[in-house]
């Protein structure tokens, strides 16, 4: 055939979920009870809400892990049967003759609606040491990586939630955790700071800006700056909760962002700028970052893309 072989066939999916946490996840279950032929992307089913510890506000739960939860929300999902490609990740979005193409680092595939749910990444604090010393005591998941540091002294950089939960739950088996906080205090809920402050082995440093991570190998103590003055502590662990960015790399002029990086959606409907595109979840400029939210966010999506489909 003149001008090279044909382009291979490919089979349309009625909607494509990019993102496999809370927003996406319900979106696929609530895709495979409308009966729409859905497949779900995501580079794991772990995320933010994996790697937090002990969550409190889960309807149902009085606690749970986060990774637990995370493990029942995917078991949900896997029960329905929705087609899921686990490992991957979307490099690029286009729209094509009324379609969407969905170029990931594995294949390609086509799609009728797209719902966005691919949450945050963790915002790197940008100081000496951390890019080199990242995975040699340098983490950005206490869940993952903090029982590698029992009996020893960490320091989790950041005062709002998610910095008080990395502290609650490292203080069960390091000897000490140092919460260092840049503001003049600490933004954490109150609940969480009279649970730190009851600690013997927690200590909250406040007004204080890192400077530098220091280690050869693995880290070895953390440099900051305290009124004028420049302290070290002596640590073999740094967990950075300093907050985080919308995944939003691999997007263009196909959706909109606010000023903060995030997707803008209809608040009632959930749709982008591009009709079919919809998004869910803490990547759109949604006010409250919360689990419950996410999931609300993720069946708003899926039942508008349902709607559309319908037209």
């Amino acid at each position: 055939m003149a001008g090279g072989l044909p382009r291979k066939k490919i089979s349309m999916y009625d909607v494509i979920i990019v993102g496999g946490g809370p927003a996406g996840i319900t979106a696929g279950i609530y895709g495979m009870r409308k009966n729409l032929r859905t497949l779900l992307i995501t580079k794991d089913f772990v995320g933010q809400t994996g790697s937090a510890g002990i969550i409190e506000n889960w309807p149902g739960e009085k606690e749970i892990k986060g990774i637990e939860l995370m493990q029942k929300l995917e078991k949900h999902l896997r029960h329905f049967g929705p087609e899921i490609r686990e490992g991957d990740m979307v490099k690029k979005i286009q729209k094509e003759n009324g379609a969407f193409r969905v170029i990931t680092t594995e294949k390609e595939e086509v799609a009728k609606t797209i719902i966005i749910a691919t949450g945050r990444n963790p915002r790197p604090l940008k100081v000496a040491g951390e890019e080199r010393l990242t995975g040699k005591g340098v983490s950005y998941c206490v869940t993952c990586d903090g029982a590698l540091f029992r009996n020893k002294k960490v320091v989790v950089v950041g005062g709002g939630d998610a910095g008080f939960m990395a502290a609650l739950e490292l203080k069960e088996y390091c000897e000490k955790v140092y919460i260092i906080e840049n503001a003049p205090k600490v933004r954490a809920e109150e609940i969480s700071l009279e649970k730190a402050e009851r600690a013997d082995n927690i200590e909250i440093i406040t007004g204080a800006k890192i400077e530098e991570i220091k280690g050869d190998i693995m880290v070895e103590s953390v440099v900051y700056e305290k009124e004028g003055e420049k302290k070290e502590i002596d640590a073999k662990g740094v967990f950075i909760a300093i907050g985080s960015i919308p995944a939003t790399d691999f997007l263009n002029e196909i959706v909109e962002f606010n000023e903060r990086g995030e997707i803008k959606i209809d608040p009632w409907t959930a749709a982008t700028k591009t009709k079919g595109v919809f998004a869910a979840g803490d990547v759109t400029q949604i006010r409250d970052k919360q689990i419950v939210v996410a999931c609300s966010e993720g069946v708003k999506a899926l039942l508008s893309a349902y709607h559309f489909l319908k037209k």
